[in-house]
């Protein structure tokens, strides 16, 4: 028996989870975390320069890239920064073909870097620490940058 494929187009996905942000009361502009923009040591996380973080393209072609797959795919709230919601892509695994959303309602402390400087002493601290166990075990976009993106898309 074929799984039945439950996951919408990128667009109409948002869409949805939007409407699921507003009836759980955060907001429904979206800033789209990627995975080379947040660290982070035990329950304590560092995202760098969140409200820089306005295209949805690097989650889009991340999005549309595990949808093509078997895998499950989960859009999650993380913290709001600003009057928006710091969302993320989670590649949930498992052959189950299924598209979930949800928010954190206790996502540890999230503090927000505006310094290069201070980021990448940030990322090496975590890196020498051990990260965060949630970094470690979720599969979320992994970078912002576009055109990294879209090179790995064509060559996997």
């Amino acid at each position: 028996m074929a799984i039945r494929n439950l996951r919408y187009p990128f667009d109409e996905a948002r869409s949805e989870f939007v409407a699921f942000l507003q009836s759980q009361g955060w907001p429904t502009t979206l800033l789209w975390l990627s995975r080379d923009r947040i660290t982070g040591f035990r329950n304590v996380h560092w995202v760098f320069r969140p409200e820089e973080l306005t295209s949805d393209e690097p989650s889009r072609i991340f999005y549309e890239r595990v949808r093509r797959g078997a895998s499950s795919i989960r859009l999650d709230g993380l913290t709001c920064v600003d009057g928006r919601t710091l969302a993320y892509v989670h590649d949930w695994g498992r052959d189950s073909r299924l598209l979930n959303f949800g928010v954190h309602l206790r996502p540890g402390t999230v503090h927000f870097v505006r310094s290069s400087i201070e980021w990448s002493l940030r990322c090496l601290a975590s890196r020498l620490r051990g990260e965060s166990t949630f970094l470690k075990e979720t599969a979320i976009t992994p970078t912002s940058d576009q055109s990294r993106l879209q090179i790995g898309s064509a060559a996997g």
